[in-house]
């Protein structure tokens, strides 16, 4: 189910991926999910980018009382009201809501009111000045466009406002305006109108790219996503015994391995308990094989029910047998786990048979024998001298009659070598 959801959800994105590579012009927009997500993940960088840009703009602006001063002191005291006593504390006031994380239509729609505010003081400023003032109230609302649409880059509806409203701004001025002729007004609105034109196809540029890269980064954390799981689900199968879902023989050497280890680092013992289903070859034989893969499971699900806690180690040894590895625990403390163990099996019983039983007394009642040892002082000890000393009791109760729990302890190297495992 997880990993369907995870396909549907990289369908989507490749296709929208594609969509916003295809090269053409195409709605910026995502699907109401997808465009909640995309929010959430730029949202909050976003309104502090614009913030931050917006205290470096109202600087900028303000330094241009410099400019006014030269091209017309008869209005400086007029200039310095527009862009001190207007634009700045509107300016200041939108950057504390965008220092608040605000929604996105109030984060974009901010830009486009301040971008109103001061293309609204430029005509006011170089109203019925002259001619050459004339000229700079174009370029100042040229200049306004360029810093809405392309360094505080609102989203591509509000960017095509912000133009909207400078072009209106331009024409009313050029219509009304005394000093210039028909075709100065044609030039200086033609250079508004498209210079705003080729900002908005920057903005969008500029849109299109942040959105695309979402897309590609989203995409690509959900194919690591993906590929951890397939690793995953690959290492479970390279170390899990797939009928018992317990750790397989390689993983258990892996995992003894690093027992022991820690066991002659903090001098405390460490215990293997062998386990073994009694008569399963009369049970194979009889009720067959199937029938004998449920009477594994439920003996491993019985196993894994009897640990103690997440330390204790139990795998499946092969066939019918599983071994289990009890770190910082004594002789006397691991006969009682397998006690419970063998217990805990004997009174589950086995599975319904699905043939008749020649000998009810055996195929008919699961039990298990367990071999139990100990190891108190590990170090420069070999680790298989502990499953050899397991698989000895287990033996020693196969001999006494089955489905009990016996001991051994250590076998000295030298009666290691005798039995032929050196």
């Amino acid at each position: 189910m997880v990993r369907n959801t995870a396909n549907a959800q990289e369908l989507l994105l490749d296709r929208q991926i594609a969509r916003l590579k295809a090269g053409r012009f195409v709605p910026l927009c995502f699907s109401a999910e997808l465009e909640e997500r995309f929010e959430r993940a730029v949202g909050a960088l976003r309104a502090l980018r614009m913030s931050r840009d917006g205290l470096l703009i109202i600087l900028i602006y303000n330094l241009f009382l410099i400019s006014d001063y030269q091209a017309m002191p008869q209005r400086i005291w007029l200039a310095v009201f527009l862009r001190t006593c207007v634009f700045t504390p509107i300016a200041f006031a939108i950057h504390a809501v965008l220092r608040r994380e605000p929604s996105a239509r109030v984060r974009e729609g901010s830009i486009v009111v301040l971008a109103g505010v001061a293309a609204t003081c430029a005509v006011i400023l170089y109203w019925h000045v002259s001619s050459q003032i004339s000229t700079h109230a174009s370029v100042s609302l040229m200049l306004i466009l360029l810093v809405t649409n392309i360094v505080m880059r609102p989203r591509f509806n509000y960017a095509m406002a912000s133009m909207l409203f400078c072009n209106l701004t331009s024409v009313a001025f050029l219509v009304k305006d005394p000093f210039l002729q028909p075709i100065e007004k044609m030039h200086m609105g033609g250079l508004v109108f498209w210079g705003g034109v080729f900002i908005l196809i920057a903005n969008y540029s500029l849109e299109r790219e942040e959105r695309l890269s979402y897309l590609l980064l989203r995409s690509n954390e959900l194919k690591r996503v993906e590929l951890s799981e397939a690793n995953r689900e690959l290492e479970l199968i390279s170390t899990h015994d797939p009928m018992t879902q317990l750790a397989n023989r390689s993983a258990f050497e892996k995992e003894f391995e690093v027992l022991w280890s820690h066991a002659a680092q903090t001098h405390q013992p460490i215990s293997a308990v062998m386990i073994d289903i009694d008569h399963f070859k009369i049970v194979n034989d009889t009720q067959g094989h199937l029938y004998g893969d449920e009477v594994i499971k439920r003996v491993a699900l019985l196993i894994q029910q009897a640990l103690r806690g997440k330390h204790d180690f139990a795998a499946r040894y092969g066939g019918e047998e599983f071994v289990l590895l009890l770190p910082g625990v004594s002789l006397e403390s691991a006969m009682k786990v397998a006690e419970r163990i063998r217990q805990l099996i004997k009174m589950a019983g086995s599975p319904a048979p699905s043939q008749p039983v020649p000998q009810p007394e055996i195929g008919l009642w699961t039990t298990v024998s367990c071999g139990v040892a100990s190891a108190e002082a590990v170090e420069g000890i070999d680790r298989r001298r502990l499953l050899l000393a397991a698989d000895t009791a287990l033996y020693t109760a196969k001999a006494e009659g089955r489905n009990r729990v016996c001991a051994a302890p250590l076998l000295e190297p030298v009666n290691w070598q005798h039995k032929g495992y050196e």
